[in-house]
């Protein structure tokens, strides 16, 4: 149908078939074919009207061209369209939509007739970049206000935490639908306040999915686990049917928690709904598998999923190297590479510490040296920690050392923690020393950890005074260490216990 659609079109001086085509490609997602459409068209002499250009600024926006969307708003101007309601609404949303309010504003400014549409348009580009001051001005000037006018207030406000000003907000709606519901919820989520959000989510009087996924989504935020788990249950008891978005927190909470079982359950459930194989939920799949520590049942996701996109070859790989397969993580790096995917800096991280776990000094070293060189990625932090701590693994620590010196930017306590660690596991008291004097200039920026470690290496060196002072250190700074922590699944529950409980 479309391609018969662009076939007439081709040499048509018809507008109507050309806005068609502009609007077809638009809805399929292809903003840079449905501008493409209408420079065709205007090779033809055919001109663009009320009807075109608005869908041609929805092209610009979906494509964050600034230049584009310049280009055709002196193209409108110049066709006489530049002033009709319709076409200048949608100006005021593409310009929104760059972050530019203050030419949404000039647009806005110049209409001659405004009706409530516009209105909101404007309210909304103020909203959405935070100026809520302006937001509330223009609100008390509108000459009506609709149920919309009240809800762009209400999310402008949630967007920058002020839960309590949305929420009076809320309060003045005079009828409010499930969305002017959703967002109040979504404002006490954001600012962490899960007890306000849940019981304004028991009081609402008709829920969707989208009302249990932001609660949902909530508790996920706030590390409540379980409590992400018993609600993905209880909204299936009350009738409500889980989407995609339900899945990726259910899989994330089992994930976070190491609970196999439960995740397994979550899968049925995927796999019965049509939606274990879409790539959010694949990926979601793999993550919660290997985090929990199945490698066979994240394989057998993986391998299945037939459109895996960057974030599904990532997680396997990382999850590979994360239980020290670091030779499966090359294979799967190689398949990737040679189905034209290409690599971003999470795929090195996760093939640069599988190399590290699995002792692949030579094969860790050429995947850095190629990061730049070969896929034009630059090293970051994160990577040269990684490189830092495979070869400390392997007692090069000069070698390590001087990768250190040599970093194009100033090394963080991380490096220098993995460095350290090093020098303490081979004993090298000179590098060592060096290294620890580099992180105690950093005192503001260390964990417990780099404490702790400059504790044991002075203790290592029989500076028994020395190390006394940074455990004092410590505690002054108020800096306290992680208690370990162990859990266990029983009967789909999983239950934590902290180093030094008795019950």
């Amino acid at each position: 149908m479309a391609s018969t659609t662009l076939c007439t079109c081709a040499c048509s001086h018809d507008l109507r078939q050309w806005n068609r085509v502009i609007k077809l490609r638009l809805s399929e997602g292809n903003a840079m074919e449905a501008i493409i459409r209408y420079t065709e068209a205007q090779e033809l002499g055919v001109i663009g009207d009320n009807f075109t250009f608005p869908l041609l600024f929805k092209a610009a926006s979906n494509l964050s061209s600034l230049l584009a969307g310049s280009t055709l708003h002196g193209q409108a101007m110049k066709s006489g369209y530049s002033h009709h309601a319709f076409v200048q609404t949608s100006l005021i949303n593409m310009y929104s939509s760059f972050g530019f309010v203050d030419q949404a504003r000039q647009v806005f400014d110049g209409m001659s007739q405004k009706d409530i549409v516009a209105w909101n348009s404007i309210l909304d580009a103020y909203a959405t970049c935070g100026q809520m001051d302006e937001c509330i001005k223009l609100f008390d000037s509108m000459p009506l206000k609709d149920q919309v006018s009240f809800n762009i207030l209400t999310f402008g406000y949630a967007n920058i935490g002020k839960a309590d000003e949305a929420e009076q907000i809320f309060n003045s709606t005079p009828s409010r639908d499930a969305f002017t519901w959703n967002l109040m919820i979504s404002s006490y989520v954001k600012a962490g306040r899960m007890d306000l959000a849940h019981g304004l989510c028991d009081r609402m009087p008709e829920k969707n999915v989208v009302s249990w996924n932001t609660i949902i989504a909530g508790y996920l935020q706030s590390r409540s686990c379980n409590k992400v788990l018993d609600l993905f249950y209880e909204m299936q008891a009350e009738g409500f049917k889980p989407n995609y978005v339900t899945l990726l927190s259910a899989l994330s909470a089992c994930a976070h928690m190491g609970s196999l079982d439960m995740g397994r359950e979550i899968h049925i459930c995927a796999q019965e709904l049509g939606l274990s194989l879409i790539p959010h939920v694949a990926t979601a799949l793999v993550d919660m598998y290997t985090k929990c520590g199945s490698i066979e049942e994240a394989l057998r996701v993986f391998y299945k999923t037939q459109n895996k996109d960057i974030y599904c070859w990532n997680s396997i790989i990382c999850g590979l190297a994360l239980h020290g397969y670091g030779k499966a993580s090359l294979e799967i790096f190689e398949d990737m590479q040679s189905r034209g995917i290409k690599p971003d800096d999470i795929t090195f991280i996760g093939l640069l510490s599988g190399c590290s776990h699995a002792g692949l000094v030579n094969e860790g070293l050429h995947l850095f040296e190629c990061m730049e060189s070969q896929y034009g990625l630059s090293p970051k932090s994160e990577h040269y920690g990684c490189v830092v701590d495979l070869l400390g693994r392997a007692g090069c620590i000069g070698r390590a050392y001087e990768i250190v010196k040599g970093m194009p930017f100033e090394p963080g306590v991380t490096v220098l923690g993995a460095l350290l660690g090093a020098c303490i596991v081979h004993r090298n008291v000179e590098v060592g020393e060096v290294v620890a004097k580099s992180i105690a200039d950093r005192g503001n920026q260390m964990s417990s950890g780099e404490y702790m470690m400059l504790a044991s290496m002075y203790t290592m060196f029989g500076q028994w005074e020395e190390a006394r002072r940074w455990r004092e250190l410590m505690n002054e700074n108020c800096v306290t260490k992680e208690p370990g922590c162990s859990m266990i699944e029983v009967s789909g529950k999983v239950y934590g216990f902290l180093a030094g409980d008795t019950t």
